[in-house]
């Protein structure tokens, strides 16, 4: 059975152990860090106020723009462009799609052709069966024209395939 083992509230007074007074000084780092922080901020007024100076400076001694050529200039820059809201150019998509996949439309109205959503084709599917295209023409292999048969070749007698009797 174990003892319950009551620790004090209070540490122990050791006189012996206590921190090092030469490993950190506080104070010069303390003083460090606020001159550090005087020294960043000091030098982004005198860099804002720098640049403040050479805007004035440019805007003196260039030209004003005439207004022909502001009434000339494109407002957009050419294609291609960047999106300017990729967020909402990809919700105008997707809405495009669903429109596509899940609703009814023409493809072809003048050969009657139209578009099924996506559940109802794999019904039709379901019901009718993949439609069957009569062959082009004749083939002695599989898609390519002029292949052999698989039997024909070591590979496939290697792997017990007959060869396709020919017509």
């Amino acid at each position: 059975m174990e003892q319950l083992v009551k620790h004090p509230t209070e540490p122990e007074n050791n006189p012996t152990v206590a921190h090092e007074d030469s490993d950190a000084d506080a104070r010069s780092i303390t003083r460090f860090g606020i001159g550090l922080t005087l020294t960043v901020v000091v030098s982004q007024v005198v860099l804002w106020l720098l640049f403040a100076h050479f805007s004035h400076r440019e805007d003196k001694s260039s030209p004003p723009v005439p207004s022909l050529i502001k009434m000339q200039a494109p407002k957009e820059p050419p294609e291609p462009r960047l999106q300017g809201n990729p967020q909402l150019d990809l919700k105008i998509m997707l809405r495009d799609e669903d429109a596509v996949l899940h609703h009814y439309g023409w493809v072809d109205p003048d050969r009657g052709i139209v578009r099924l959503p996506i559940e109802r084709a794999m019904e039709v599917v379901a019901q009718k069966g993949l439609p069957q295209f009569k062959a082009t023409g004749t083939t002695t292999g599989g898609s390519i024209p002029g292949a052999p048969n698989p039997g024909e070749n070591p590979i496939g007698k290697a792997f017990g395939e007959q060869p396709k009797a020919t017509k």
